[in-house]
């Protein structure tokens, strides 16, 4: 199952580096979803620095966002793209504001895992209402 989690994490921070600043409440929101999801179960917490920084050194290289899709795709199973998806839409909701390259993350995602629009919209507003402030 590790292969899987890297994946999700690495979606995780795709999503929040698409307005290229990983803030205090992303980092918060991923440590959070690692250690209380069922798909995370069994994730060494420990590991959780390493593998976002894979994902970051990666991104940061020539054709990055290639290596970290092709990465996402190769090990996030068709069957798991919804819980990918809804991952990245809450690490962009926890910021309280979702910025046009944000949202170019989610369509590259809905495309990588056909997800159709409507479940797009749906996962997206769970997302705002579990992050939305008082």
């Amino acid at each position: 199952m590790s292969a899987l989690q890297d994946g999700l994490i690495w979606t995780m921070v795709l999503a929040s580096a698409a307005d290229r600043d990983l803030s205090p409440a992303e980092v918060d929101t991923m440590r959070d979803l690692v250690e209380h999801l069922p798909v995370f179960r069994g994730f060494k917490a420990d590991r959780l620095p390493t593998v976002t920084e894979a994902c970051a050194t990666a991104l940061v290289a020539d054709g990055g966002l290639d290596k970290v899709t092709a990465f996402i795709r190769k090990t996030v199973p068709k069957r798991f793209g919804e819980t990918a998806y809804a991952l990245a839409c809450d690490l962009i909701a926890s910021e309280g504001q979702v910025r046009d390259t944000e949202i170019g993350v989610l369509d590259l995602l809905a495309e990588l895992f056909d997800i159709d629009s409507l479940t797009c919209a749906a996962l997206e507003t769970a997302a705002r209402a579990r992050y939305a402030k008082p």
